[in-house]
């Protein structure tokens, strides 16, 4: 019996998982035509899991000055696995944000998992860019 090919199955599987979801999350949030010239993709900080039972993470994003939110997302990694195995991780937030002074960007929050928050961003209408 080959005890390999079974333990690298959960491997193989949740690799494809992760890749998937981030795959989906970059071709939601990146850039395309259809946003217009001078659109730009950023990320934020990773957010690092929390030390509470529910291992939050919080992310933030923002465009600059004179550019607008025209989209954004999230992506995930380090998720925890429960007592079964099975990896776990819920994305408790994913939207868009203002801080105290005006900047427009994208947050995203998630338990059992470290979260980076992405935004594409554009020039304002009337900005002359």
């Amino acid at each position: 019996m080959n005890m390999t090919k079974g333990l690298f199955r959960p491997l193989h599987a949740a690799g494809l998982i992760a890749l998937s979801a981030l795959a989906l999350t970059l071709s939601t949030a990146l850039p395309t035509q259809a946003t217009g010239p001078g659109a730009r993709h950023l990320s934020g900080d990773t957010g690092r899991k929390d030390a509470t039972a529910q291992a939050v993470s919080v992310s933030r994003v923002f465009c600059p000055r004179g550019t607008a939110v025209q989209s954004g997302g999230y992506s995930t990694t380090h998720w925890d696995h429960g007592r079964d195995g099975t990896l776990r991780h819920t994305v408790l937030a994913s939207h868009p944000v203002v801080d105290a002074d005006g900047r427009k960007g994208w947050y995203a929050s998630a338990a059992h998992a470290e979260v980076t928050a992405h935004v594409v961003c554009a020039p304002a209408a009337g900005s002359g860019k």
